[in-house]
């Protein structure tokens, strides 16, 4: 059986090269890139290190590909990133870049909701948009389904 040092050498191994220029900062919370990649590998270690050194890998490439996605997000989504960030930062870059996703997605889906909905909208964005755009589109799909309209065209 190898020993979690022997793991961490492995993990860091596969860690892929920094971005060097970027179009969205990441808030990386002032870390190094060596501080973040020993992060990631402890903590891919802890999340995945029943399942052997294979997942570890697979764990920590998934989070720096994540990071590195996430760097190339333009400037408009960058309080969307910062959000997910802030929430989701101990979950690793993968869950991250999952959270932006998801936000990102549900926003644009609110632009394309109809006009006669905006009140719905604002009034949802009022109490749920602390939680993200998903949780804000969720609250308008529920008061819309509530209201007994079957569809948003």
């Amino acid at each position: 059986m190898k020993s979690f040092h022997t793991i961490v050498v492995i993990a860091i191994g596969v860690m892929l090269p920094l971005v060097e220029s970027t179009a969205l900062e990441l808030d990386t919370g002032g870390k190094t890139q060596a501080e973040l990649n020993a992060e990631t590998v402890i903590r891919c270690q802890q999340q995945m290190g029943e399942f052997g050194n294979d997942a570890v890998s697979i764990c920590v490439k998934s989070d720096r590909e994540a990071m590195m996605q996430l760097a190339e997000y333009p400037d408009e989504v960058a309080a969307i990133v910062r959000r997910c960030n802030r929430v989701m930062y101990k979950a690793g870059w993968s869950m991250i870049k999952t959270c932006s996703d998801r936000d990102i997605a549900a926003r644009d889906a609110l632009q394309g909701y109809p006009e006669r909905y905006a009140q719905t909208i604002e009034a949802c964005r009022a109490s749920e948009e602390r939680y993200g755009y998903a949780k804000v589109q969720k609250c308008v799909d529920a008061q819309i389904a509530e209201a007994g309209e079957s569809d948003r065209e």
